[in-house]
């Protein structure tokens, strides 16, 4: 009888190894033997270790998203809520805001694959991006709406989320399509100075659109 490595290290190599492949190929075109070749196991590894491939890949969501909460956007303007009522606590709210997402996406300490599975992810309906969406998106959007309508509570529902993507994309754009954007930048990596200027920028419109006064960045 076939016996199988049931360390955590094997598991989370199948994770890894599977989360590399789904953001390369998107999760339908990624099958148990890429898997396991990529991961140096036997295919069989995968039932031991998960019981399948679906729950594999229900592994490999569920780290993106245990990376998430880590650090939820509610804690990361928590120290600004005393201070709301007033334009450098609403500033510096979205400034925590537009800061925590370009750590959580940019972090050298995390496999790159994290960022590139939530983009296949929101391609295609599935019972994964369900889950990130109920998990990671939501409560971001939730949190950030509810801060936006604070600051200007003339803003419509489009308009607030119309804010939200403003805020977000031009991040995931950078995470999304890092091979070209460093192509073109002429480096392997984003610099700390660079995603600097992406969050001065980012805030400096985000502060102009909802009329709030701020020191140019």
């Amino acid at each position: 009888m076939t016996k199988y490595a049931s360390s955590e290290q094997t598991r989370q190599t199948l994770i890894n190894s599977a989360g590399e492949l789904a953001a390369e190929k998107g999760f339908p075109n990624v099958s148990t033997r890429a898997i396991a070749l990529r991961a140096n196991e036997n295919i069989g590894s995968i039932h031991y270790h998960f019981g399948g491939k679906e729950q594999l890949f229900e592994a490999v969501v569920q780290e993106v998203i245990k990376r998430c909460d880590a650090y939820p956007v509610s804690e990361a303007i928590e120290p600004f809520l005393n201070v709301l009522d007033t334009p450098s606590g609403q500033s510096g709210a979205i400034r925590a805001i537009v800061k925590r997402e370009i750590n959580l996406l940019f972090d050298s300490d995390y496999p790159l694959w994290h960022s590139r599975v939530i983009y296949q992810l929101m391609q295609q309906k599935s019972r994964l991006q369900d889950m990130m969406v109920k998990e990671i998106f939501n409560p971001i959007v939730d949190t950030v709406a509810s801060l936006i309508k604070r600051i200007d509570p003339s803003l419509d529902s489009q308009e607030t989320f119309l804010v939200i993507t403003q805020m977000i994309s031009p991040i995931a754009s950078h995470a999304d399509y890092m091979s070209y954007c460093l192509k073109h930048l002429g480096t392997d990596h984003y610099s700390p100075e660079y995603l600097q200027k992406m969050e001065n920028m980012i805030v400096r419109q985000t502060e102009l659109f909802l009329g709030l006064s701020s020191e140019k960045a």
